[in-house]
């Protein structure tokens, strides 16, 4: 069953640390933000920025539409910003995601 909150083993007795699925989202866009050559695709719902987050069983799976400017290498730009955003979250919030998805759903000319 899916859930909105993933939780966060605690290295001590004070308590619970639950982080909501919209933190790992906004981490992933403020990544595709910085890295050149690719951009995120608009979605079609206001406020919503496309990413789509799925956490299952405590585990995160992210899907990200993303455009390409045509003169990049697809796979190159987009096993960076795969790497990227992995490593962001990891460093952000001490939690390895599962699966991190990039759809190219476009280019930029």
């Amino acid at each position: 069953m899916a859930k909105d909150f993933i939780q966060l083993n605690s290295k001590d007795d004070l308590g619970n640390i639950f982080l909501y699925k919209g933190v790992f989202s906004t981490i992933a866009a403020n990544v595709i933000d910085e890295v050149k050559d690719i951009q995120l695709a608009e979605s079609n719902k206001p406020f919503k920025n496309g990413i789509q987050t799925r956490i299952d069983q405590n585990k995160l799976f992210l899907s990200i539409p993303v455009k390409v400017v045509y003169t990049a290498n697809v796979t190159d730009v987009c096993a960076a910003l795969q790497n990227k955003v992995y490593e962001s979250i990891s460093y952000m919030t001490d939690y390895k995601p599962e699966n991190i998805q990039i759809d190219v759903v476009g280019f930029i000319f």
